[in-house]
């Protein structure tokens, strides 16, 4: 038998290691997926390749492939202290390529219908607020409120006003191919604060003020977040849905992105 020269080895071997990296693709930088119950997260741990977990301040940061796409997997409590906390840990550790928050939501917008996914165009925290001067005794007016803007520490700590952070118009772009089994796609302003409201005046006046589609916990606070650490951030929120159909949108979209 006669063996090839070494420079035909040579030359096999390197076409051999390029068929075998394409048919398994390096990981890439990872998608961080932010979610505030372990059952929205759970459908997701289940499907990691090579799981690992660690252990930072109160949070478990899993991690691992999913579909050949590194992912991280982080809880966030549905509160706005905890997700940033846990979101800065997350970007500063393993420096993902995109943010994706997601869950349930309630709607603001009234044309929403249960099983909708609101996919963000931008986000709207909705915690901020400035009453009129009144006097002692002299009752309480929340709907004559007005806005209060989050100053944002830019370039130079010079404070940036701002009303609402953006979504990634790329992940958007993708998030609008997702194919539901019920409901629809709905491009929106998920709002978020730490409060549950269910008065529907109070709920007509956060929209018609803030422009918001949905309300949560946490997702505006992960984008604001991700905006000052320099990453971009998508959010898909179902409105009265289930923690499993959260975790099936989410995962429809990490296919969609691959």
């Amino acid at each position: 038998m006669v063996l090839p020269s070494p420079k035909v080895r040579l030359v096999l071997l390197f076409i051999l290691a390029s068929l075998v990296l394409r048919a398994e693709p390096a990981a890439s930088d990872p998608i961080l997926f932010a979610a505030a119950t372990d059952a929205e997260l759970q459908p997701l741990v289940d499907r990691l390749q090579q799981p690992v977990t660690e252990q930072r301040a109160s949070w478990q940061f899993r991690q691992g492939l999913i579909g050949g796409q590194r992912v991280v997997l982080i809880r966030t409590e549905g509160d706005p202290l905890n997700a940033v906390a846990a979101t800065t840990l997350a970007i500063r550790r393993y420096h993902p390529k995109l943010v994706v928050t997601y869950g349930l939501s309630r709607a603001h917008d009234p044309a929403l219908r249960p099983g909708d996914v609101v996919v963000s165009e931008k986000f709207a925290a909705f915690d901020g607020m400035e009453s009129d001067v009144l006097p002692l005794d002299g009752g309480s007016a929340p709907l004559t409120w007005s806005r209060l803007q989050h100053k944002l520490a830019t370039a130079g700590e010079k404070e940036t006003p701002t009303d609402f952070f953006p979504a990634d118009a790329q992940a958007l772009g993708r998030a609008k191919t997702i194919t539901l089994a019920h409901g629809r796609i709905m491009v929106g302003v998920p709002g978020s604060a730490n409060q549950v409201n269910r008065e529907a005046d109070r709920v007509a006046w956060i929209h018609d003020k803030w422009g918001t589609s949905c309300e949560d916990g946490e997702s505006a606070h992960i984008a604001g977040c991700a905006q000052l650490l320099g990453v971009p951030v998508i959010g898909l929120r179902v409105i009265d849905g289930t923690e499993s159909t959260a975790a099936t949108v989410a995962l429809q979209f990490l296919e969609a992105v691959k």
